[in-house]
């Protein structure tokens, strides 16, 4: 038993032990496969480590190689040095064998600036692009790496023997897509990828220091061409030196030569010299007098031309600051009149402050304004017959609120020896009149202001404004007629104001043919007397200033003008429709608002939105034109200074446009062509800035024109036939018909109801034309529509000019046939075209047609481009005009000087180019705006762009208006119609 159990417990022991030898063997074998592991990965690791470091080395040694090359080639080296340097480096830095380097040249190839370790004659001197592998590289703008290059192909030579260059690399040097070298590099190895490297970011360095020597060197040769100018200039300079000094010895020699003689003289002889030299004393003085006369003729001629640049900037900057004034006063009042009740008392205080300061800052940029013009001379005068009672009480009754609250009394008076009427300028009579008002009661604490109107001996009118106020001493009485001087202008003073109202006024008074003097004793008043003659002759129209006609880098465009027109008289110009080819109606109460002046456009369309209208907005003539061609607004407001096309030609082509021609326009702007804006059909004009009120009354004026049912016309007519044929040419259903014969039948008909529009002969049995336009002037209660004069005589210019005195509002129109009548008519009383008989419509076409305000005109066409002066001849020749061709701006006046003499036809219109040789086109406008006989001639600018800049330009420099390149043919037809002279 005991044997059996020592039995079984030696093989439990020899079983463990073998487990445990098992166990010890699967030890060692996991601990070597694990050591065998770590092994692998420990090689795999030091592989990387060695790749990272050799790829930190490859760009080591690129950057290294890089900072060589830049070091090298830094600093002020010329291109020739560049070449060289950059290329020898380069070959040591790689260990090439040989080398060569290409500039570009100014044509299109290269030129070798540099070889390396290769004979002179292995090397071509010029290189095309795309020639060999260099103008292959220059092409491609790509490394090229040239592996096998055969023997011979590229030598190695030294003095010890020779051999051939196995692989090459040619690099372009490029910089921003241009190829400014290249570098061509032989090695007797192969080439690896980390050269390779340096190479292309070698050619990119290479390219920066390359342009920089081509800089470098146009630098130098200016400044060797300026010194060689320069060193001219000194000899040119010696030479004026030395001639001098010959001509003052020989002027030495002849002053010794006459005093010798002199002395050799007898007494009566040297009384004689005694008497030369007093009056060679008196020569010299005379001269003296001469050169001093001399310098201040051209400081005064300096002088005036600061003046000139002076009013030219304040005008300038007058019409600069109305655009921004314009929007700040209209805002204003609408804060102030606070119609939502939203507005606490103070803020609504506020808003009129602010309305009250900005009237104060727009009658100051008003004063400036008109200071300017007067200055520059291109202020005019408007003559009209003045009642002056009536021109009195209109005077004083806005300056009687004003005159009670101080306690003043205030009164007018008229002499019973003065005439009832007098011939001046009502808008300049009324404005220095109210200036000299308004002082007299700014002046004047208690007592009374009057105005009295008298008679003098010599057939002139005294105006004489008299206050009791503070009165002004007598030393200081020119002064306050100077510009922005003042009787007292310390800060501290009691009354303010800037000074121009008196220089104003003295200055409008002798424009006015007058003059204004003062008497004053201090602290018991003043009287000014403003002195006008009866009749004020208005200068002849060769002999008036043009005013300016707006506040204030053309590049010429390269493809002609235009497409030769047709040969036939071109239609009423249709824009393109928006969408729809058939235009649709926008709506009943729809109002087009085309301007330029976002802010501006705003506020108009806050305001009709307010009054119940729907408003679309257009900032150009295009979008405009294309919206009320499509969309038939009911009424339009349109600005005159817009950025693509003037506002006139604007109206024009709705005007002519039988789908849009009934369609009222009012036109707001910050210049004055009143009269051509109304005379092509416009309901009324405003000028900015303009005021919430005159806003709101053009609007309901323009609802008036689209909402009215029937439109009243008066004929005035002696002839009964001839009364009744005008009435069956006019008669439509929606338009009356009221006859008179005479005068007086007429000045009735006009008191009793209002007219759209009057048809009047010259010839009437009881009183003239012209004296029934006057009476319908004097009398308050007579309206005063649209005339049209209907005669079987062509009105001369004195006639015409005669009837536009009594009133500028009235447009006058000599109408020579029924269908001019007819369409003249249907323009003012703005019907519907196609709401009219066939027949009617049939009129209005052939009077259309007929172009008569063309017919036979004269037009200057200046440009220097022969295709566009084909282009501009086709426009224009169809339409009956007459067309004189210059090419630049000399050619221009050599042609106006030349016209209207010797046979030849005046010029009736200019069309301007800007860019053209030997004298561009602001030149020559500006050449002709100086001559007197042509300051009224139209001309139209032809720029090559609409931008801002180049319209104020353009407007300053003398241009009517303006139109781009390339050129609409309506719209230049529009232009030509709207400035041709009558």
């Amino acid at each position: 038993m005991a044997e059996s159990l020592r039995t079984q417990q030696n093989l439990q022991l020899e079983t463990r032990r073998e487990q445990w030898v098992a166990a010890a063997t699967n030890a060692n074998l996991y601990s070597g496969a694990g050591s065998l592991v770590l092994l692998v990965l420990i090689c795999i690791s030091a592989g990387v480590t060695a790749r990272e470091y050799r790829a930190k080395s490859m760009q080591s040694w690129i950057s290294t190689g890089l900072t060589g090359l830049g070091q090298r080639i830094h600093g002020g080296h010329r291109l020739e040095e560049i070449g060289q340097i950059a290329l020898e480096y380069l070959a040591g830095y790689l260990r090439a064998q040989v080398g060569a380097g290409y500039v570009v040249q100014d044509g299109a190839g290269f030129a070798l600036f540099g070889g390396y370790a290769l004979p002179r004659e292995r090397l071509a001197e010029t290189l095309l692009v795309g020639e060999g592998l260099v103008g292959q590289a220059a092409r491609s703008r790509e490394l090229m790496h040239v592996r096998d290059v055969p023997a011979g192909y590229l030598p190695v030579s030294s003095a010890t023997g020779q051999a051939s260059a196995a692989e090459l690399l040619v690099a372009p040097a490029v910089e921003h897509g241009q190829v400014y070298a290249v570098i061509e590099l032989g090695f007797n190895r192969p080439v690896t990828e980390t050269e390779r490297a340096l190479m292309e970011r070698a050619s990119e360095l290479l390219a920066v220091a390359i342009r920089s020597g081509i800089d470098r060197n146009r630098l130098q040769n200016l400044l060797e061409e300026t010194q060689r100018q320069s060193e001219e200039l000194q000899t040119q300079q010696e030479e004026l030196r030395v001639s001098n000094e010959e001509l003052e010895q020989q002027s030495r020699i002849l002053q010794e030569s006459q005093a010798q003689m002199e002395v050799q003289q007898t007494e009566l002889e040297q009384t004689n010299a005694h008497l030369e030299a007093q009056t060679q004393q008196l020569e010299y003085q005379r001269e003296q007098l001469l050169r001093a006369q001399s310098a201040m003729t051209d400081k005064a001629r300096e002088l005036e031309l600061a003046s000139q640049y002076k009013s030219e900037f304040l005008a300038n900057m007058s019409h600069e600051l109305h655009t921004p004034l314009n929007s700040t006063l209209i805002l204003a009042k609408l804060l102030a009149d606070n119609k939502p009740g939203n507005l606490s008392p103070d803020q609504v205080k506020y808003a009129q402050t602010i309305y009250a300061a900005g009237n104060d800052l727009l009658a100051l940029i008003n004063d400036i304004l008109d200071l300017s013009k007067i200055e520059a001379g291109q202020a005019t005068v408007s003559v009209e017959t003045v009642t002056l009672s009536k021109a009195l009480q209109t005077l004083i009754d806005p300056l009687r609120p004003l005159a009670q609250e101080k306690g003043l009394t205030l009164t007018a008076t008229v002499a019973p020896d003065a005439p009832a009427t007098l011939d001046t300028d009502p808008q300049r009579l009324g404005q220095v009149l109210k200036n000299l008002l308004s002082n007299a009661l700014k002046f004047t604490e208690k007592g009374s202001v009057a105005l009295h109107v008298s008679r003098n001996p010599d057939d002139t009118l005294s105006f004489a404004v008299k206050d009791t106020g503070i009165g002004i001493p007598a030393h200081q009485q020119e002064l306050i007629f100077e510009a922005f001087r003042q009787a007292d202008g310390s800060t501290h003073r009691k009354y303010g104001g800037t000074g121009l109202g008196l220089s104003i006024s003295r200055d409008l008074a002798q424009l006015l043919g007058g003059s204004i003097h003062v008497q004053s004793t201090p602290g018991e008043g003043s009287v000014f007397t403003l002195v006008l003659p009866q009749k004020l002759v208005p200068p002849s129209p060769e002999a008036e200033p043009a005013v300016p006609l707006a506040a204030p880098a053309p590049a010429r465009a390269a493809a002609p003008v235009v497409a030769p027109a047709p040969s036939a008289p071109a239609l009423p110009p249709v824009a393109a429709p928006v969408a729809p080819a058939a235009p649709r109606r926008a709506g009943a109460r729809s109002i087009l608002v085309i301007e330029d002046d976002v802010r501006f456009a705003q506020i108009l369309s806050d305001l009709a939105r307010e009054m119940d209208f729907d408003c679309h907005l257009a900032h150009n003539a295009a979008d405009g034109l294309a919206y009320a061609m499509h969309s038939l607004p009911s009424a339009i407001v349109l600005d005159v200074n817009l950025p693509d096309f003037s506002g006139l030609g604007v109206l024009d082509q709705l005007k002519r446009n039988p789908a849009t021609r009934h369609i009222p326009v009012h036109v707001v702007s910050v210049a004055d062509y009143s009269q051509e804006a109304l005379g092509r059909g416009a309901v009324g004009y405003a000028l900015k800035p303009v005021k919430r009120d005159e806003l709101v009354h053009a609007l309901q004026r323009l609802e008036a024109k689209f909402t009215q049912g029937l439109r009243r016309v008066l004929v005035v007519e002696d002839d009964e036939r001839q009364r009744e044929s005008v009435r069956h040419l006019l008669t439509n259903d929606d338009v009356e018909i009221v006859g008179a014969g005479t005068a007086a039948e007429a000045l009735a008909h006009l008191r009793g109801s209002t007219f759209d529009c009057m048809v009047m002969d010259l010839n009437l049995p009881d009183l003239s034309g012209y004296e029934l336009l006057q009476q319908m002037t004097e009398q308050d209660g007579v309206s005063f529509p649209p005339v049209i004069v209907y005669t079987g005589r062509a009105l001369s210019r004195d006639e015409e000019q005669q009837l536009r005195r009594f009133s500028k509002s009235i447009i006058i129109k000599d109408a020579r046939s029924p269908e001019r009548l007819l369409d003249e008519v249907t323009l003012f009383l703005h019907q519907v075209e196609s709401e009219l008989s066939a027949e009617h419509r049939q009129m209005l076409q052939l009077a259309r047609n007929r172009e008569t305000a063309l017919e036979g005109r004269n037009v200057l066409v200046v440009e220097d481009d022969v295709r566009n002066v084909f282009a501009l001849s086709s426009i224009l020749e169809p339409t009956g005009i007459r067309v004189k061709i210059a090419r630049n701006g000399l050619e221009a006046l050599q042609a106006l000087e030349r016209a209207g003499s010797g046979g030849q036809p005046a010029i009736d219109l200019v069309l301007m180019d800007i860019m053209m040789p030997e004298m561009d086109g602001y030149t020559a406008m500006r050449e002709i705006r100086s001559r007197p006989e042509w300051r009224r001639l139209p001309i139209i600018a032809l720029t090559a762009k609409a931008m801002k800049d180049d319209q104020e330009k353009c407007l300053a420099a003398g241009a009517n208006d303006y139109i781009a390149k390339p050129l609409d043919v309506e719209k230049l037809l529009s232009l030509v119609r709207v400035w041709m002279p009558k």
